[in-house]
């Protein structure tokens, strides 16, 4: 019981919050893959002339600035330049315009550099940081976005999860995982009794025998 307790809590537990991070991994950048076609839809007729490049910018802003998903519809993209400057954030409409260089998160990592630096090392890749939970600015959480650049604009896509999220998913599993361990060793121990019940009555039988 106690390998098996042992093998769940050390090894499947970690084994599978690893493999849920790298599955929500796996969906931010799929995610900012489809962001990053809609860009490419605007931009392309910018070059066809369809429209200009500051109308072709501005419906690309209010598509993204209005998308939403996750469980509560409340996880979004963001936009910065490589300057870096904001260009839209649907829950900081006070950074917008501004030159974000030197922003920080609380343990004092300047993010949006490092996503310029991930954008222009590798065109893409992921950046962790601390961040508000959502639209709630008083709670800071750590968090992993996934950034991709826009060369035709020379902007930068990203969006991210929190790592809060995955980690209440395990804390769930390993309450159920608790309780079923917590119910077979309450199992065992009540067939153990029986056991030894049932062999002392035998032996008592016997030596009256």
């Amino acid at each position: 019981m106690l390998l098996f307790i042992l093998t769940i809590f050390l090894l499947i537990l970690p084994a599978m919050e690893e493999r849920m991070m790298e599955g929500k991994r796996e969906v931010i950048r799929e995610l900012v893959a489809s962001a990053w076609s809609s860009l490419d839809g605007y931009a392309r007729q910018e070059r066809q002339g369809v429209m200009t490049r500051d109308r072709a910018q501005a419906l690309a802003i209010g598509h993204l600035r209005g998308l939403r998903y996750g469980p509560h519809f409340k996880d979004y993209f963001w936009i910065n330049d490589m300057q870096p400057r904001m260009i839209m954030h649907p829950y900081r409409p006070d950074l917008e315009g501004t030159d974000i260089s030197t922003f920080s998160d609380p343990a004092g990592k300047r993010l949006f550099l490092s996503c310029v630096e991930i954008v222009r090392t590798n065109g893409a890749g992921y950046v962790d940081y601390q961040w508000q939970w959502m639209d709630d600015p008083s709670r800071i959480v750590p968090k992993i976005s996934y950034v991709k650049g826009f060369d035709p604009w020379g902007w930068i896509i990203g969006t991210g999860i929190y790592v809060e999220d995955v980690r209440a998913q395990i804390s769930a599993i390993t309450r159920k995982t608790t309780l079923v361990c917590i119910l077979i060793l309450i199992l065992i121990i009540l067939l153990s009794i029986h056991i030894v019940w049932h062999g002392m009555k035998v032996t008592r039988e016997k030596k009256r025998a």
